[in-house]
């Protein structure tokens, strides 16, 4: 089986996805009119300066969000093209500031985007709070938040050189306190010590990148210890200069050691990566066996807050293509 045929065969999900930085470009293009087929930052070769000039791209990725219809016509949109990829469940998440920015309700947001889901795909929609701009989102904003019905969780994502962790500690308290999911971006722009402030303060088990906690190892047997997860997202790494270079990711090294460690896109839009791309680079280009991805996906399923249906069927696909894949019968 060829590798591109076994990732398109494998059950998917997609734990670390921004709805901003996913609008497909068809969007992008019908909302601003003249621009190329393919933005110069999908070039193989691009790296982004900067956080600064990454959120610059942002915001033409996000340029079609003006409205609640904006935002409806994305997830829809992103929602069949991850179904084409054989994705059963993915998180996905929006900006609260932007969203208010446009004088949108976030609960009215949330039942937009979990609206768009179709028929076989599992949808959990969490609503972002930015580090570096904590003063947007007040305690009467946080409750209102919280109080969203069609909400799922909540993260914390943006630049984390702010470290404004501490001003997030009640609500993500209040969020468990109502059942809701929760998870935080840390270890992408900043080292071990901004894993171990969203795992103390914000008692998170599950960290979006995460990655440069391989700095300490000590935070690594934590990570493993504890059960935590780790959604990573490969070309984000490359394309933000986290990593030189795909061969220099620690991906595999975290699955070695142990620690729970999914693959994810983050922002397909600005990094020029399908979770299928994504997947396929792991194997040809970072030289991980189909069969460990195969267990990456189960590690996604397992963590995945669907059906228990739904889940093991997705399991049980796994597990059988990375039998066949393991034993050359494929």
């Amino acid at each position: 089986m060829l590798t591109r045929e076994f990732v398109r065969a494998l059950p998917k999900a997609e734990l670390h996805l921004h709805l901003e930085g996913a609008v497909p470009w068809t969007l992008v293009r019908a909302q601003l009119g003249d621009l190329p087929p393919r933005p110069a930052w999908w070039a193989e070769n691009f790296r982004f300066d900067d956080f600064t000039q990454f959120r610059g791209v942002m915001q033409t990725c996000m340029s079609s969000l003006l409205d609640l219809r904006g935002y409806g016509a994305a997830a829809g949109a992103i929602f069949r093209d991850l179904a084409a990829q054989n994705v059963r469940y993915v998180e996905i998440s929006f900006d609260i500031v932007r969203a208010l920015d446009r004088g949108l309700q976030i609960a009215d947001v949330a039942r937009v985007v979990k609206g768009a889901t179709p028929p076989g795909l599992v949808t959990r929609v969490f609503a972002a709070f930015s580090q570096h701009k904590p003063e947007r989102t007040p305690p009467e904003i946080t409750r209102a938040v919280l109080r969203a019905p069609d909400l799922d969780g909540i993260s914390l994502h943006g630049d984390e050189t702010v470290q404004s962790t501490d001003q997030f500690v009640a609500a993500f308290a209040g969020a468990r306190e109502r059942g809701l999911l929760t998870k935080a971006h840390a270890g992408e722009l900043m080292g071990p010590a901004s894993v171990v402030a969203v795992l103390d303060r914000l008692g998170v088990r599950r960290i979006e990148h995460g990655v440069r906690a391989v700095e300490d190892p000590a935070v690594v047997d934590r990570l493993v210890a504890e059960d935590i997860t780790l959604d990573v997202c490969p070309w984000s790494n490359v394309r933000l200069r986290v990593v030189p270079d795909l061969s220099s990711h620690p991906l595999a090294h975290l699955h070695t050691r142990g620690v729970r460690v999914t693959i994810n896109t983050d922002d397909p839009t600005a990094f020029g990566r399908t979770l299928t791309e994504e997947l396929v680079s792991v194997i040809d280009d970072l030289g991980i066996a189909p069969a460990e991805v195969a267990r990456m996906q189960a590690n996604a399923f397992a963590v995945a807050a669907m059906p228990a249906d739904a889940r093991e069927a997705a399991l049980a696909e796994i597990v059988a293509l990375a039998r066949e894949i393991e034993t050359g019968k494929a």
